[in-house]
């Protein structure tokens, strides 16, 4: 099932089931309302899964740093979007909002400055799949792929465990800067739903959010599922500009210059989307228990290309678009998992069975648009054919540009028990996985591909009034040019990939704690690798104080979409739009003009180090340092020319390119900074509770080695070092009144960043100071109202300057942003709950 189909599916049956839901919220027995909920997890209710194998209650008593956020904390934000929400909570994080061009449906959130990809994402402690999308554009992350964080319905979650370490030997690859764990609800009774209904102060970007919780028990076990709905209309800060590059007498449209009109959307893309996720578990006998969880989501976004200027002869043809066309990408987004065991004890040990399966799915669909070449060559076969008979002839206006697809299953097995070393107790694991990891593309429509109906590559010149014959139209369609059956094929990609590690913990009772783990690992792709972890804490006496370190190794196997992932698109370069090759690991391009023949995988040595103190008064306060060195970091070269050493004539899959592109090891980076965080818990006052909070972060990522300056120029050193915030500094109040009133205010300074733009022009967004502020009541004992503002100042990012090349497709503001271009976002959401 496509996303298209799932949507329509799911609409309808969330329509059948609101009133069911209603019904029953409103019969349910009164809920407890007397005492304010708690926006911090209650310490005795944990067992923190990352950072320990231990089954620790208290993240203030781990050796690394462990950040955790509950389900009250997140529903509290105004965001829908998983990524935005770490991004305004957990200090490290960043998410970068595209405003324009493909993949802007995806937010993929960083950690510490480092890629999506070198961040590991966990469900219940299981791996979460990636994304098949490869990032292209010349944007914060160009080349990486990351985890499809939006695939998860927030209201599905319970948790979220943040731990900002290199855990790679604990976890297995990917986990270089940290790992996210998603713990989700297992509540066995109960109902809630949530809708947030909002709009930004412009009038724009309306988006309304629904979801529905539920729990119900399984015997002694438990079923709990949760659906979503989501819907947001597009943003758009753009300006306006002249159809046509310049003044032309000869030709009409052009006369004057052209029409003066919007020429592109700067602002966030017109979206929709459904999702469910389900957790259940049941006991086996009288010391197992069956467990399985999983979901669906379906999302469709609607973006756009760059315009096709009226006099802009080779992309264009002006017998069908005499003014120029705005052309459309249209994504299509599928994400399905599903994971089951059995855990239990066996004598003095735990066991951990599990299987788990994941599918993520990118595809597109070009609108309004069209592929030049088709009319060039009916036109070059009919020379005295009319304009009528040339845009009869033009070919399809709308086509699937193709799909993008990842798959993995992963078999787990874990043993843990409690020992002793001496007199010293300690905790041993021992484990292993082995996983199946495939990734393959989707040939699109002929039409979206090809050199005209003939395909034959370069040989018609434009069926345009202004072409005097010299030149010729550009194959595929334009925006999204689809993928060849060619690109399908070289695209296939599988792989296997066994890992087995040993983790022991001492935890001794004068409040030292020391920990070690060794891994092994061995790809099929990427070769073997034996990774390990030191880890301590130290109380210091009994003041509430301790010291804690880490040192760690790490391991990233590439991910199979930088491996398989190739196509003749279009790209922006200090000459205007070139088309471009990117090529799969191993082609002969690659290997013989720039002998870049296979891709290895990256290593990593990291150290954190830091202090964390905690009192029975609610006070908690860590500051921690970090450096990450990371050798053979894997990195998308930038557009490669004659210039570079590119054979005179390329081609690339039978057809002309003016430049080719790559992902390489040319580069090692080194990331380093520290986070300073305290958060203030008070309870037991007769007039409520309050949470307070303060961080601060700080990061420098620097190349260190560059050993091809080709490859890695200066435009992707900006984008590695640059382009993302340095700093971040946040505060926030949380106040909730017995009577049943609250208030939140966070306010989250964003460093400054320096991106390229269209064209390898350097943008620098200014730091900003961003307010999100929300107030709530409650009307009677099972619901809840907020009204609030994100973004309450209004900042968006510097505008770009008028004579910035950009501004001649009416962008106004950078493509991408550490907070978007939306600018005050007004809501109101409500909640209600049942029993």
């Amino acid at each position: 099932m496509n996303a298209s189909a799932f949507l329509r599916s799911f609409f309808r049956l969330t329509s059948f089931l609101a009133p069911a839901v209603l019904a029953t919220l409103a019969s349910s027995g009164s809920a407890s309302a007397q005492e304010p909920p708690d926006t911090v997890v209650v310490v005795e209710e944990l067992e923190v899964v990352v950072g320990s194998r231990a089954g620790v209650a208290d993240p203030a008593t781990l050796s690394v740093p462990v950040d955790i956020y509950s389900a009250e904390e997140i529903a509290r934000l105004g965001e829908v979007d998983l990524a935005e929400v770490l991004g305004s909570i957990a200090p490290s994080f960043n998410s970068t909002r595209l405003s324009a061009g493909d993949g802007a449906a995806l937010h993929v959130a960083t950690l510490r400055g480092m890629n999506g990809d070198q961040v590991l994402v966990l469900v219940n402690g299981k791996r979460r799949h990636g994304v098949a999308f490869a990032k292209l554009l010349a944007a914060a992350g160009q080349g990486t792929t990351g985890t499809d964080l939006r695939a998860i319905p927030v209201h599905a979650i319970k948790r979220i465990e943040v731990l900002r370490e290199g855990a790679a030997s604990q976890y297995g690859s990917d986990a270089i800067a940290g790992v996210i764990n998603i713990v989700l609800k297992d509540d066995a009774s109960g109902v809630s739903a949530a809708t947030l209904l909002g709009r930004t102060s412009r009038g724009d970007g309306m988006r309304l959010f629904t979801s529905a919780n539920a729990g119900v028990p399984l015997g002694d076990g438990f079923f709990n599922i949760t659906m979503e709905v989501a819907r947001q209309e597009v943003t758009n800060r753009a300006g306006a500009a002249p159809t046509c590059f310049g003044p032309d007498p000869s030709y009409g449209p052009c006369a004057d210059g052209g029409k003066v009109i919007q020429l592109q959307r700067n602002g966030e893309p017109d979206y929709k989307g459904a999702a469910f996720m389900a957790n259940a578990a049941v006991p086996v006998g009288e010391s197992a228990e069956f467990y399985a969880f999983g979901g669906y989501s379906g999302r469709e976004a609607v973006s756009d290309g760059l315009y096709r200027k009226a006099d802009w002869v080779p992309r264009s043809v002006s017998y069908v678009y005499p003014d120029g066309f705005f052309p459309i990408e249209e994504s299509d987004l599928m994400d399905k998992s599903a994971v089951a065991g059995l855990r239990g004890d066996m004598g003095e040990w735990s066991g951990d069975l599990s299987l788990g399966f994941g599918h993520g799915r990118f595809a597109f669909n070009a609108a309004n648009s069209i592929n030049p070449s088709y009319a060039a060559e009916f036109l070059a076969r009919n020379p005295g054919a009319d304009g009528a008979s040339i845009a009869a002839n033009a070919g399809p206006r709308n086509t699937f540009s193709g799909g993008l697809n990842v798959r993995q299953w992963t078999l787990n097995a874990d043993l843990t028990r409690e020992v002793e070393v001496g007199s010293t107790p300690a905790f041993l694991a021992v484990g292993g996985a082995f996983r199946r990891d495939s990734y393959w593309m989707e040939a699109g429509d002929r039409a979206s591909w090809a050199c005209g109906p003939s395909d034959t590559p370069g040989s018609f010149p434009a069926a345009h009034h202004q072409n005097d014959g010299t030149a010729y139209a550009s194959c595929g369609i334009q925006g999204y040019p689809g993928y060849s059956p060619t690109s399908a094929s070289l695209s296939e990609q599988d792989r296997s990939s066994f890992g087995a590690y040993a983790d022991m913990e001492l935890r001794s009772p004068s409040g030292r704690t020391l920990g070690g783990v060794l891994r092994f690992e061995n790809y099929t792709d990427a070769g073997s690798s034996l990774t390990g972890k030191l880890a301590g804490r130290v109380e210091l006496g009994e003041s509430g104080a301790a010291l804690r370190a880490a040192v760690s190794t790490g391991f990233r196997a590439p991910r199979l979409p930088q491996r398989g992932f190739n196509t003749i698109g279009f790209v922006g370069g200090s000459e205007g739009l070139v088309s471009a090759g990117f090529l799969p690991e191993g082609d002969p391009i690659a290997c013989s003009d720039f002998g870049a023949c296979s891709l290895n995988h990256e290593t990593s040595l990291s150290f954190t180090g830091g202090l964390v103190y905690s009192n029975d008064a609610g006070l908690l306060v860590t500051a921690d340092y970090y450096r990450v060195a990371v050798k053979d970091a894997i990195a998308l070269t930038q557009s490669l020319n004659a210039s570079h050493g590119l054979r005179p004539g390329a081609q690339f899959q039978g057809r002309p390119v003016d430049a080719v592109a790559f992902w390489t090891n040319a580069i090692d980076t080194r990331t380093q900074g520290f986070d300073v965080a305290a958060s203030w818990r008070f309870r037991g006052m007769d007039w409520g509770a309050a949470d307070l909070s303060a961080s601060l972060h700080q990061n420098s990522t620097k190349i260190t080695a560059n050993r091809n300056e080709n490859f890695i120029g200066d435009t992707q050193q900006t984008l590695i070092e640059d382009a993302q915030p340095g700093r971040r500094i946040g505060v926030s109040a949380d106040l909730r009144f017995a009577q049943g009133f609250g208030a939140r205010f966070g306010l989250n300074h964003i460093g400054s960043v320096t991106t390229p733009f269209i064209f390898e022009e350097n943008v620098t967004i200014d730091a900003a100071a961003i307010a999100d502020l929300e107030v709530r009541f409650r009307v009677g004992d099972r619901i809840q109202v907020g009204v609030g503002a994100n973004n309450l100042f209004d900042r968006l990012p510097n505008r770009l300057p008028d004579d910035a090349v950009a501004q001649l497709w009416t962008m106004e503001y950078p493509s991408e942003s550490p907070y978007g271009v939306a600018g005050r976002i007004w809501y109101m959401r409500v909640n209600v709950v049942g029993n």
